[in-house]
């Protein structure tokens, strides 16, 4: 792999796992990235689970054993109520990768912005982006921060934002959205310290969408109701409404009522969609994670993708710093292939669930992906 022959400027915007990775990486190959991370710190976010698979990504990283010390809990399998109403497990025991991980996401985002400062990245919370400009052969950035607006040049930016993919789209990137998935998020804890002791996660098919839930750190366990933006009834969105919906369910009720579970706040609803852009690199620029390609909460793809995606994303920008041409289209290659397949497999999953044919959610499922894009 080529090496950089003298210092560049990169900016990050973003701090996820995403933008993390990007800045892990191309710090331990000589640069200084500045990363432009508009909270002040970490803070809750709902996906959490880390596969197996992404064990080498976190070797790479430098955070193999950093996330046991830090109380992460290991997951040794899923659990699926899906296409019938008999639950079925799915066990890494019988992997050759290990176990994988629930995240307390505040504190593994933590660790990963602690990791880029150690490594020598140029951290910045509370600076958000107002404007990326092209001109006189760099990137200008206008910033907000707490201080007050202020400009930044780079030779190569990096957009890191998740869903919104802000600096991509101000550069003409179009985000191609594929389904209208939402989520209604709820983080309970036990009551009594006696939360379910099982590490599986949990997913339940339901006639509206399907449910997820796993276990946290700390006695706390996570809990979302997945539906479409245009079918989410908005009576969910308050704890009783909520709570009520759960009830319907057998196998996710059973387990907060055995958990002795209480609500911390009241629902909240997130973006699921599945997305990417049709532009995901350009001049000097590219996007990478969520901002780039956006996956169903159900491939449990999110945040090990994030991360490798993060990995491949820096290794193209010092290769193109370096003067290789196809180390961006490469890039692009890797990231379209992957989300090419994950539709494949996306279609194929929702297809094994055919109790509700005639559901509204069912039937946008079972509809050939070619014909469900939206724009």
């Amino acid at each position: 792999m080529a090496s950089v022959s003298k210092p560049q400027r990169v900016v990050i915007v973003g701090g996820g796992p995403a933008g993390a990775s990007v800045a892990i990486t191309l710090a331990n190959r000589g640069l200084t990235p500045i990363i432009l991370e508009s909270r002040q710190q970490p803070d809750l976010k709902v996906g959490e689970c880390l596969p197996p698979s992404a064990g080498p990504i976190l070797q790479q990283l430098g955070l193999s054993e950093q996330l046991q010390r830090d109380g992460h809990l290991p997951s040794y399998g899923n659990r699926f109520v899906w296409g019938t109403p008999t639950p079925v497990e799915r066990d890494y025991i019988f992997g050759t990768q290990g176990h994988g991980w629930q995240l307390d996401r505040a504190r593994f985002e933590a660790t990963l912005m602690n990791r880029a400062r150690t490594d020598g990245a140029d951290w910045r919370c509370g600076t958000r982006l107002v404007k990326c400009i092209w001109q006189h052969g760099c990137w200008t950035l206008i910033v907000k921060t707490p201080s007050g607006d202020s400009t930044l040049e780079a030779d190569f930016v990096v957009d890191a934002t998740g869903r919104a993919s802000r600096l991509a789209r101000q550069v003409g990137a179009r985000q191609l959205r594929h389904d209208r998935l939402v989520g209604a998020a709820l983080l309970l804890k036990s009551q009594r310290g006696e939360g379910i002791k099982e590490s599986f996660t949990l997913v339940e098919a339901v006639r509206s969408g399907w449910w997820y839930s796993g276990r946290l750190p700390d006695e706390k366990l996570m809990a979302v109701y997945f539906t479409d933006s245009d079918l989410l009834d908005r009576k969910v969105l308050k704890t009783s409404g909520w709570f009520a919906l759960l009830r319907e369910t057998e196998h996710t009720h059973s387990r907060v009522r055995e958990g002795n579970y209480k609500t911390l706040a009241e629902p909240h609803v997130l973006a699921a969609h599945a997305a990417r852009l049709d532009v995901i690199a350009g001049e000097r620029w590219l996007a990478v994670g969520d901002a780039a390609a956006a996956y169903d909460p159900l491939s449990s793809y999110g945040i090990s993708s994030a991360l490798g995606g993060g990995f491949y994303a820096a290794s193209a920008i010092v290769d193109s710093f370096a003067g290789s041409r196809d180390a961006l289209p490469a890039y692009m290659r890797i990231i379209e292939q992957a989300y090419a397949q994950y539709l494949i497999v996306h279609q194929e999953t929702y297809a094994l669930e055919r109790r509700w044919p005639d559901e509204l959610f069912w039937k946008r499922r079972h509809e050939s992906v070619t014909t469900r894009g939206l724009s």
